[in-house]
């Protein structure tokens, strides 16, 4: 049996349906002071929601915070998340710890599926997820970018719980990361993993590490990327190995110890963010607890 069997109609769902739109914030009565702000409309099905919606860099940029209350996922849960944004919106999505893919010897997987689609300013950072031994999981992110979006996403795995002495020994993870823009897909990105996988320690694949990330940035039409832009990202943030696939798409890759992990993503994503929404690194404050 492998990661791809069809999951049983007896799972636990949880499903999530973001919506960021624009709503007029009045400033001090007149109208040349009227301000825009990004309201987040959410439903929720099952234990996975939002747990507050935040404006701690003003009303124009919604930090959106989801909670999964039973603090990790079991053989057989599937996940679901539907993102849409307008045009001119802006948004962070995080989380307030990592998510946990548990071990199971039910023979179907947990899934994940995420549906991003995008015409504003959109910030995806979860934070990490931990592939626990025996654990079975299919997870799938999907996300379309229209010419006025624009995007900062990362996605950082670690597997097994080295300091409690676990290792992925046994289990499957596979995943899927596709990048449409205006309708065409320009990257798709498929990790198959199962417990000690020879890729772990292949020279050609992991070199060693359980621990490892993707960032991804992409540009509003008509900016690109050009040779100046990717050598001042090369230069500030020189662990990630970032390579321009499409002319707006940018993908960086990292391969490092779990503790290293937050502060070089943090450091890429300071460097990202003014270049690509124009607007100064400030983290959120969550990221510090």
């Amino acid at each position: 049996m492998n990661c791809l069997e069809s999951v049983s109609a007896s799972s636990w769902l949880a499903r999530l349906e973001l919506d960021f739109y624009l709503a007029s914030a009045q400033g001090d009565g007149s109208p040349a002071s009227e301000v825009l702000r990004t309201i987040l409309g959410h439903q929720h099905v099952g234990p996975l929601r939002i747990q507050k919606a935040l404006y701690p860099e003003g009303p124009g940029l919604c930090h959106a915070i989801i909670v999964h209350p039973p603090g990790g996922i079991a053989g057989g849960d599937r996940l679901e998340v539907k993102l849409q944004s307008q045009a001119r919106t802006q948004a962070l999505v995080t989380t307030p710890s990592a998510a946990k893919w548990y071990g199971t010897d039910l023979p179907v997987p947990a899934t994940q599926k995420i549906e991003i689609d995008l015409r504003g300013q959109l910030e995806w950072l979860p934070q990490e997820t931990i592939v626990f031994d025996r654990a079975r999981v299919t997870s799938e992110l999907s996300i379309h970018v229209a010419e006025t979006g624009a995007m900062l996403g990362w996605d950082h795995l670690i597997f097994g719980r080295r300091a409690s002495g676990e290792t992925f020994s046994t289990g499957c993870f596979t995943q899927s990361l596709r990048v449409k823009l205006s309708e065409q897909l320009v990257w798709h990105d498929r990790l198959a993993l199962k417990g000690n996988d020879p890729l772990f320690s292949s020279p050609i694949g992991l070199r060693g590490h359980y621990a490892f990330a993707t960032v991804w940035a992409i540009l509003a039409e008509p900016q690109t990327w050009t040779e100046t832009l990717l050598e001042t990202v090369r230069t500030q943030s020189p662990q990630v190995a970032w390579s321009v696939l499409h002319p707006r798409l940018l993908v960086g890759r990292l391969l490092v110890e779990p503790l290293q992990l937050k502060g070089l993503l943090a450091q890429a994503w300071g460097v990202l963010r003014p270049i690509v929404l124009n607007r100064s690194a400030l983290a959120p404050r969550l990221w510090a607890t």
